[in-house]
């Protein structure tokens, strides 16, 4: 009970506040749950190294962090940021191994939890205004849905949304999964807005046309100002603990560089996640 009044009043707080006040409800909201030990992924290998972002070869536990000029140029793009970043890149590395054919089941849950407790590590150490912050909190919602810790993710994508109203994932990713559940008319909303800041996402006018909207309809925003949003209200406290994954399909890991957090759209199924 306690934890699901918490819930509520940090959602207010996500809709009714800035940035940093987002920020630190999430922050705060993952204060009330444990999470693992993250470490470096064992035996990192080229392909896999050759498929995470350009400045992860230079960030924090690989050898040219802080030693070689492109590390240090990196910092200082970056900021402060960049010396918890290589838990983004590690996140990365899990979620390509968990999403393998062959990768066991209890395996699979093991590697989205870890995913998870980085992407959380990075967002508590980042500042509000950090370019990938959007794209690392609409990460984290896709992995929870994935762990089935559905009042974590809507908070997750709604932040995301709120630190960057036109970021097209957060909301797409969202009404991917309000759609897989039959919950039309909410995934209708969301996409509409999402189109309202972002209308040229082809990913976010085909799923409004496939909920039986007309995207020529849409009436674009004159600035990036998030709406209010009503995300659903938590029906229970949540935990990684013993929770299956709500879905396994395969997902474009394709990260943004700092330069460019919103990432070319490509054409792929709707119920294949991706950014």
């Amino acid at each position: 009970m306690f934890k699901s009044l918490v819930n509520i009043f940090l959602l207010s707080l996500i809709r009714n506040v800035g940035k940093s006040f987002a920020l630190f409800a999430l922050l705060m909201a993952n204060l009330f749950g444990s999470s693992a030990i993250a470490g470096k992924p064992d035996n990192v290998t080229k392909e896999e190294m050759a498929t995470i972002p350009p400045y992860c070869p230079y960030a924090q536990s690989w050898d040219q962090y802080m030693v070689s000029p492109e590390s240090k140029r990196w910092a200082s793009i970056m900021g402060k940021p960049f010396h918890a970043i290589h838990h983004y890149c590690w996140a990365q590395i899990n979620m390509q191994r968990a999403l393998k054919s062959g990768t066991s089941e209890a395996t699979r849950v093991n590697l989205f939890k870890m995913v998870r407790d980085d992407y959380i590590y990075v967002a508590q150490r980042s500042t509000p205004d950090f370019v990938l912050l959007p794209e690392i909190m609409s990460r984290l919602g896709e992995v929870e849905v994935r762990l089935s810790l559905i009042n974590d993710a809507n908070r997750s994508f709604a932040t995301a949304r709120k630190l960057k109203p036109d970021y097209w994932p957060a909301y797409s990713h969202w009404a991917e999964y309000l759609m897989r559940v039959g919950k039309k008319v909410e995934a209708k909303n969301i996409v509409k807005t999402g189109l309202e800041y972002s209308p040229t996402s082809r990913v976010l006018r085909e799923q409004y046309r496939l909920l039986g909207g007309d995207p020529s309809m849409i009436k674009p925003v004159s600035k990036p100002e998030a709406k209010d949003e009503s995300p659903e209200k938590p029906v229970a406290p949540e935990s990684t603990h013993n929770s299956p994954p709500a879905s396994t399909k395969d997902e474009n890991s394709v990260a943004s560089p700092p330069s460019a957090p919103d990432s070319k759209e490509s054409s792929v199924p709707l119920d294949q996640d991706k950014n």
